[in-house]
């Protein structure tokens, strides 16, 4: 009798385990896009940190999400001028890349992902663009060339035209094509938008670049999109949007 109890305490204990390890199982692609929609990027450290060490997260897939997360991160990093956390957070994507890309020599994402992680060693120190825009531009290159109808592929291919300077293979107006390439991809399949930081990330790029070409008009149409689909995100109700407004009033 007392062994039986003993087993049934056992099998109770362990299914507790279990059912616990489940409610600790984190959705970070929900988190992320949580957090990104209501202007705290700034938490998405502390998600990092707590996915590289998931025990749950160490499939091939799982690091290809990790390094979208780092990528978005060293962005938000650069734009409060956070140049030293964004060089560190870099060189854990490139320990992610080094792994990844003799792995998966022909996957697009990755190619583009390394692109941008390129890109954003040039932002921290322009004098390198010399020696890396090369390389950096064969992989934008070959990543369009052979994923032309990938959504993500072509929001990464365009960041590196966009924000390069033309003597380096950047082009505005193209970057502009691709981007809304994108868009048209994500309004068309609503699974490619669910839970994806990328979506809202990417309607507030092209709005920048709209404006930046003085295509006024439509870069209001594109935040104005934002506003409806995300009221409270700050930095379009608070910034982008009333300051286009005053421009145009000028």
């Amino acid at each position: 009798m007392n062994k039986i109890i003993a087993a049934s305490a056992l099998i109770l204990s362990l299914s507790m385990i279990n059912v616990k390890s489940m409610a600790q199982k984190i959705d970070y692609k929900a988190t992320t896009y949580k957090l990104f929609v209501s202007g705290k990027v700034s938490q998405w450290g502390t998600i990092i940190k707590k996915m590289e060490k998931d025990p749950n997260c160490q499939s091939d897939i799982n690091k290809v999400e990790l390094l979208g997360y780092y990528y978005g991160y060293i962005g938000h990093l650069l734009d409060i001028k956070n140049k030293d956390a964004a060089a560190d957070m870099i060189e854990k994507a490139d320990e992610l890349l080094d792994y990844l890309m003799p792995k998966y020599p022909d996957n697009t994402l990755i190619m583009a992902y390394s692109a941008n992680i390129t890109g954003y060693k040039i932002a921290i120190s322009p004098l390198k663009a010399t020696i890396l825009a090369k390389g950096m531009m064969a992989n934008s290159k070959k990543a369009i060339s052979k994923s032309p109808n990938d959504a993500t592929v072509n929001i990464l291919t365009a960041n590196i035209m966009f924000y390069m300077p033309d003597v380096f293979g950047g082009n505005t107006e193209r970057a502009l094509k691709q981007y809304h390439k994108a868009l048209d991809m994500f309004d068309a399949d609503e699974s490619l938008r669910h839970n994806n930081w990328m979506y809202l990330q990417l309607l507030v790029t092209t709005g920048l670049v709209e404006e930046n070409l003085k295509h006024y008009e439509s870069a209001k149409l594109l935040y104005q999109r934002v506003l409806k689909l995300y009221p409270d995100y700050a930095h379009v109700r608070d910034n982008k949007y009333p300051n286009l407004i005053k421009k145009m009033n000028l």
